[in-house]
């Protein structure tokens, strides 16, 4: 049986607050600034960077800029490279924009995208969930099965 007191008034209203903030503080995801050794592997020889190594930093740019808000963590990235993919061929020249070049980068980026090296995990406030509560619900569940049930 329920017993409505005077307090209720109050304690509902806060539950429901408290609810709110433990959901919506999250981790997120998002590649590392720095370039992984994997995308791009140096020649140790030479202190100079190459055009290579500047081309690698623009493509590892472009991941950052374009590409990780598009794909984020643990989803799957297409075989063929999105347009957003692509580098400034006036900064470096025209072999950065060449289709071939696009494409090597493009299979660099696939290799290390599921390192967990390549990204960085941040806690914040994210209120997003609020707009479509019913993916979100979903995407948490199927996020929290597979951290209960991953096969080691």
């Amino acid at each position: 049986m329920f017993f409505r007191h005077h307090t209720d008034k109050l304690l509902i209203p806060v539950g429901l607050v408290i609810v709110l903030f433990v959901t919506s503080y999250r981790a997120k995801y998002h590649l590392r600034s720095e370039m992984p050794p994997a995308f791009f592997e140096q020649d140790q020889q030479s202190r100079k960077p190459s055009l290579d190594q500047k081309i690698a930093w623009a493509y590892w740019e472009s991941a950052l800029m374009n590409v990780q808000w598009k794909y984020p963590y643990s989803h799957p990235l297409p075989l063929d490279p999105p347009a957003e993919f692509q580098v400034d061929a006036k900064a470096l020249g025209p072999m950065a924009s060449d289709p071939a070049t696009r494409m090597l980068y493009w299979h660099h980026l696939q290799r290390v995208w599921y390192l967990p090296e390549t990204w960085q995990k941040d806690y914040g406030w994210d209120f997003s969930w609020l707009g479509d509560p019913m993916t979100s619900g979903a995407d948490w569940l199927r996020n929290a099965a597979n951290r209960l049930f991953r096969v080691r």
